[in-house]
């Protein structure tokens, strides 16, 4: 007996969005294979490397042509201070005034003075003629924009490693770029010699001066800071370490300490009068319920009862019964005595409660006393400190002032000790012509070792990013690669485009039937098992075919998936619900008519209208064009007519128009089992696909995944390789039953 689709429905299997992790990636998925981008545009980054290679040589001529530049350069060394005049030669060298003396003299060089001094020398114009030239403007030179030019011109640097500095001089002729080169050195050797020569006895006066007026300073700085401590009668300049600190610390402790007693007081005695004030009875704890137990009125009477449950135990023994009148009596007392003890129980246990109630109150008043007494001594003791903590940073503030001054009087002595032993000793210029200019023979730039690398790796990578930025704007799907990055979707698998089969197929529909060991077949094979096993995981009997676009190749599908199903032993039904363009009867050359139009008009019933291929492979037609009316695809009678062929046959397979052109697949979809979306590779954009998959889940039908058909090897790397490799394996192989 055949189940109704409403009651197929309840018991279907979860909806798509609850897909298993291998459906698909998340949004964040890489847009674009490197390895495949590289593979698809080889020929377009050579070409780029080649186009590089000519621009590099073609903009290293012009370069020479119209803007070469000639470097000449001249090398100073700079020789250490010389501290001791008893000992030829330097004994030791100070790393760290070497390097600020090289850092002092290549800012000389690149500094104002230095320019000015070049630019002002009357010997420019014959030293670089050609460079002084194109700054004349009616037979005189603008010495505002050769200043501002020979800024970028002139160039120092310490060589690494050594104390040698290199400056530098790049213009567009080589002889005026050494004559140049020249007037710097000079200028810098002039400037240099008038600096060590003057203003050595104005800087030991200012030092001497400064020195005596820090010793005055101090001495002022001491005696107040004496006089501070006396007046006070401090022993210490920190209130940290003061009797009345540490008081105060104490006596925040036992403040803290009574104030943690006095909130578990309150509690105990809030909660107490709570128990009190209640109507019902009061519910004491363990501890106190095990202190009344031990009092003598309570032991007293449990012995009691004890005694008296003995005596019963005796009369029932001696054979003396219940009725007997000592057994009454006795059993009466014993009533009585337990009566009793319930009643002094209550009564100690009501006395014990409120006199732990009473203690509790005491100590609570107690230990309020003592916070008042601890607040009060805080206060006097915290406007004591007040007053010693602005006397220590009065004083503290005097110490960093002794301190700073001798500091800066220890620098000062330190400055006009290094000045004595300068002036003194025999060391008046430490920099030396290590190398003077040259007459450059070839130009430092262009470079044609570096042009043509330059040129390439920029043409390469504008080439590069416009191939990704492209890859990246295009939302075609081309492989399941692409299905990929859309959340949540699952991928069945591929069907490669026939042009990439070697094998060739008279029809698309039938291939599989036509042409059993080709390489679509074996394609379709392995979507035969994936459909079957996520079919088979829910039992689920009906499938729904939809392709996204028109040109999808879902019809193709559907058919040759069909004559899969059938090859591996599965009675399957091939319905045609595409009333709009029905294409099924013509794949397998069977009349229009009758067909489902007919059955669901009522004019036939579905066995008859069923076109029997082979035993275990049916086809129901579209039917007629008249009788077609798509509003019954989605009523009740639909759903009748997929339970019985779900009944007869293993697999229902149903092939519908477009989703994109018809809402025809999602009325089916609430009718079917599960779907499969068909998206054509090339055709198809990914917002298109997630679209339609996010339709498709809505239903109650499983959206078993989506199948890309007709890729292309040149989507996938190896695919055209494997293909090949698959064909020629088939190709060898003698035929066989599917």
């Amino acid at each position: 007996m055949s189940s109704s689709p409403n009651q197929r429905a309840l018991a279907g299997p979860p909806r798509s969005g609850a897909q298993s992790p291998g459906g698909g990636g998340g949004g964040g998925a890489q847009s674009f294979d490197p390895i495949k981008l590289l593979h698809r545009y080889k020929l377009v980054l050579i070409g780029a490397v080649i186009l590089g290679a000519v621009i590099g040589v073609g903009a290293h001529f012009l370069a020479m042509m119209f803007a070469p530049k000639f470097t000449s350069s001249v090398w100073f060394e700079c020789t250490p201070v010389q501290t001791d005049i008893s000992v030829l030669g330097i004994d030791k060298i100070d790393e760290d005034e070497m390097g600020r003396f090289i850092g002092t003299q290549v800012a000389m060089l690149e500094g104002e003075n230095v320019r000015s001094a070049v630019i002002s020398d009357p010997r420019l114009p014959a030293e670089a003629p050609n460079w002084y030239k194109q700054y004349e403007k009616r037979g005189r030179p603008d010495l505002v924009e050769m200043y501002e030019d020979i800024e970028d011109i002139i160039k120092a640097s310490p060589i690494q490693n050594s104390y040698l500095i290199e400056m530098s001089v790049s213009i567009g002729n080589n002889q005026d770029a050494a004559g140049l080169a020249r007037l710097v050195k000079e200028n810098y050797i002039r400037l240099l010699k008038s600096r060590n020569s003057s203003g050595t006895t104005k800087q030991k006066e200012e030092l001497r001066k400064s020195i005596n007026e820090a010793d005055a300073r101090v001495t002022e700085l001491m005696n107040r800071r004496n006089n501070l401590l006396e007046e006070k009668n401090m022993n210490s300049a920190s209130t940290e370490q003061s009797a009345e600190a540490e008081m105060l610390r104490l006596i925040n402790a036992q403040i803290l300490n009574i104030e943690q007693q006095v909130e578990a007081y309150e509690i105990i005695v809030e909660r107490d009068e709570a128990q009190l004030q209640k109507d019902t009875a009061i519910v004491y704890d363990s501890s106190l319920r095990q202190a009344v137990e031990q009092y003598p009125q309570i032991l007293n009477l449990k012995q009691r009862i004890i005694d008296l449950k003995s005596s019963l135990i005796t009369y029932e023994l001696d054979g003396i019964g219940r009725d007997h009148r000592s057994y009454r009596l006795a059993q009466k007392t014993l009533d009585a005595t337990n009566r009793q003890l319930e009643s002094s129980r209550e009564e100690l246990l009501l006395e014990a409660f409120e006199s732990r109630l009473n203690a509790t109150r005491t100590a609570l008043s107690q230990f309020e006393a003592q916070k008042e007494d601890l607040m009060t001594q805080r206060e006097e003791l915290t406007l004591r400190l007040n007053d010693l903590t602005q006397m220590t940073e009065e004083i503290a503030e005097i110490n960093r002032q002794i301190e700073n001054t001798l500091t800066l009087m220890a620098e000062r002595e330190a400055e006009l000790g290094k000045l004595n032993v300068t002036t003194s000793l025999d060391t008046a210029s430490r920099i030396k012509i290590y190398k003077n200019e040259n007459v450059p023979d070839h130009p430092s730039f262009p470079v044609l070792y570096i042009m043509i690398p330059a040129g390439i790796f920029l043409t390469t990578g504008l080439v590069a990013a416009i191939l990704v930025v492209f890859e990246m704007l295009d939302q075609r799907v081309k492989s399941p690669a692409d299905i990929a990055m859309i959340p949540r979707t699952p991928i069945l698998g591929m069907i490669p485009d026939a042009e990439e089969d070697p094998a060739k197929h008279e029809s698309f529909a039938t291939l599989f039937k036509d042409s059993p060991n080709s390489v679509l077949a074996e394609h379709y094979r392995q979507l035969r098992t994936s459909v079957v096993k996520k079919m088979s995981a829910h039992d689920h009997k009906t499938l729904l075919v939809v392709g996204a676009m028109p040109g999808s190749g879902a019809t193709s599908v559907t058919s040759n998936l069909a004559l899969a199903l059938q090859a591996s032993g599965k009675k399957v039904l091939l319905i045609d619900t595409n009333f709009r363009r029905a294409r099924i009867h013509n794949a397998f050359g069977l009349p229009e008519s009758p067909g489902l139009a007919e059955v669901l008009a009522g004019e036939t019933d579905l066995s008859s209208a069923i076109q029997s291929i082979e035993p275990d492979f049916g086809v129901l037609s579209a039917g007629a064009r008249n009788k077609r009316v798509v509003e019954r695809l989605g009523n009740d009678h639909m759903g009748e007519v997929l339970a019985q062929a779900s009944s007869e046959y293993d697999v229902v397979l149903l092939d519908v128009a477009p989703a994109i052109v018809a809402g025809d697949a999602i009325t089916l979809a609430t009718q079917v089992d599960a779907t499969i979306l068909v998206a054509r590779a090339m055709q198809e954009k990914r917002g298109q696909v997630a679209r339609l998959k996010n339709e498709l889940s809505d239903t109650r039908a499983e959206l078993l995944g989506v199948l890309v058909n007709g890729v292309k090897s040149a989507a996938g790397g190896y695919m055209r390789k494997n293909i090949r490799t698959s064909h020629k394996y088939h190709a060898e192989e003698s035929p066989q039953a599917v």
